[in-house]
């Protein structure tokens, strides 16, 4: 009876993973599975396009040679990876990078999860080229959503019909592991069907991403660190656009309640879109400060072109932009703001547009954050 349970289990989950990996086949974002060393394990069919390569000279090397064509990884080159936040806390990470390719910006979304194979863990690389913004319609500015259902059904689906036999394979597997001798041989397969099964539960995990944000283990991050290492990355556009930069981070600030990754990807959102709104030079002013109500404040104050009176309702608005003739989703200040909210924080502004005022033109976001408890993990 336990053998043909076992037979069945097994039968199950192979079921489960051939189903899953003809869905990830059948996305047309790019998938690769990255190890530890950072060398590339696999790669789903949308990757082999996109890097216009056979799949044998792709598996097996370095994820920065071939997605970056650089020689060292990106984190020693001060380029942010949420690999290493995935590696320090075993929970799906994802970070938007919007980045200046000529004159127009060029969104693309990362996301990695962990894994757990017999070796250890090997975080899954997601990566969300910019097709969404090749479906933008001319005229007011705004997307056509429609492009996203296809995956937000699909990630639902896979989540669905997966994670309901997951967890049956994974109850019955812990039933059959405590009724047998920890040193047999059937305990050891037991194991390794749990572990694949455990690996399959953080791919759905990670596709469902693409819809949701997970439940974020609450942390507390160095505001100014992370302002610090974004700035890094910035500056050369900064010069290239002709901005100058001010500082006013303060000192002896306590850690604020929020994931490194999630506020990263909120400071980056907004500094882009103050870069944006100075196409014609300008100046950027960066600060931090602790409010007498134990918060913390984050503020982007620059001297752009400001926000209109007819668009300030609606900027927080998923797909919303204004920016017309350039690429870019529209989800910058709408994922910001979902990503602030969840950790009990906000984000406001206040906006003189260039038609109402010349000299004062501009606009200033503050982020305000609760500060962490002192028993809250650091990052």
């Amino acid at each position: 009876m336990e053998e043909e349970q076992k037979l069945k289990l097994q039968a199950e989950l192979l079921e489960a993973k051939l189903f899953l990996q003809a869905v990830i086949d059948g996305i047309r974002d790019e998938i690769i599975v990255i190890d530890m060393a950072y060398r590339i394990k696999g790669a789903n069919e949308a990757s082999v396009k996109r890097l216009g390569k056979p799949k044998h000279e792709i598996i097996g090397k370095y994820c920065y040679w071939v997605l970056h064509n650089m020689d060292k990884p990106c984190d020693m080159l001060n380029h942010y990876c949420p690999m290493q936040d995935t590696l320090k806390t075993s929970e799906p990470c994802g970070v938007l990078y919007t980045h200046f390719v000529g004159r127009k910006v060029k969104c693309d979304r990362v996301i990695a999860c962990p894994a757990l194979e017999d070796l250890g863990l090997v975080p899954q690389l997601v990566v969300m080229e910019g097709d969404i913004a090749k479906s933008k319609k001319n005229s007011g500015g705004l997307f056509d959503t429609q492009i996203l259902t296809p995956q937000g059904k699909l990630a639902a689906a896979v989540a669905h019909e997966l994670n309901n036999p997951l967890a049956v394979i994974l109850g019955f597997t812990d039933l059959l592991m405590d009724k047998m001798d920890s040193d047999s041989q059937s305990h050891e397969i037991l194991k390794a069907i749990e572990r694949q099964a455990h690996n399959c539960k953080r791919i759905v995990e990670c596709l469902s991403i693409f819809t949701r944000y997970p439940e974020t283990t609450e942390y507390s991050t160095d505001v100014n660190a992370n302002l610090e290492r974004m700035i890094s990355v910035i500056e050369n556009i900064l010069d290239a656009k002709k901005i100058t930069l001010d500082k006013n981070l303060a000192k002896d600030l306590p850690k604020a309640k929020g994931n490194m990754g999630d506020l990263r990807q909120v400071f980056m959102n907004l500094t882009t879109n103050a870069i944006a709104a100075m196409n014609r030079g300008g100046h950027l002013t960066v600060s931090t400060r602790l409010t007498s109500g134990n918060r913390l404040e984050i503020i982007f104050k620059d001297t752009g072109y400001g926000i209109k009176r007819e668009y300030r309702n609606r900027i927080f608005d998923p797909f919303f932009t204004t920016r017309k003739g350039r690429e870019g989703a529209g989800m910058g200040l709408s994922v910001s703001y979902d990503l602030v909210s969840k950790y009990g924080g906000d984000i406001t502004f206040e906006t003189v547009a260039e038609e109402e005022d010349r000299e004062r033109k501009g606009t200033t976001f503050t982020v305000s954050l609760p500060v962490a408890p002192l028993e809250s993990e650091q990052i």
